[in-house]
């Protein structure tokens, strides 16, 4: 996948994440990535769980912890897709790889992140770099019915 691909490819950074992307599948009505974001990004938002920038292995242990809690959180559906920005910041479906690293999307030092969101629309759980740790994010969309 090359960065100038945009319509049905994820956002440039996330082709680093070895995710294959799912031509089809991405439902009508989902939260806008804007909302998304700020279910991440806003004062009440507290982590599932963290690791340590500087502690050995951080990245694997993120992407362990970020998938443990992205199962279960129902975020990733039976196939292994979920839903990612795209380049042209619709949702995308993609399917985690055996050589899928969420965190290889991330930008060091940048305060970067990575949401999935559930293809339901439903669920999502992202992986963030805040200040000296990584922190691991699910949220539930309350008014998306079930």
């Amino acid at each position: 996948m090359t960065d100038d691909q945009s319509a049905g490819a994820p956002a440039p950074q996330l082709a680093k994440a070895g995710l294959e992307v799912v031509a089809e599948g991405v439902a009508e009505g989902l939260p806008s990535y804007a909302r998304a974001f700020k279910a991440v990004v806003n004062v009440e938002a507290t982590p599932r769980a963290t690791v340590a920038r500087t502690a050995p292995g951080a990245l694997e242990e993120a992407d362990r912890l970020w998938l443990e809690h992205a199962r279960t959180a129902a975020v990733i559906d039976d196939e292994g897709c979920f839903l990612v920005r795209g380049a042209d910041r619709d949702w995308v479906r993609v399917r985690r790889t055996a050589l899928t690293a969420l965190s290889a999307a991330l930008v060091p030092g940048a305060g970067s992140m990575v949401i999935a969101m559930s293809p339901d629309g439903r669920r999502l759980c992202a992986l963030t770099e805040e200040d000296d740790d990584y922190w691991i994010v699910v949220h539930r969309f309350d008014d998306r019915p079930m």
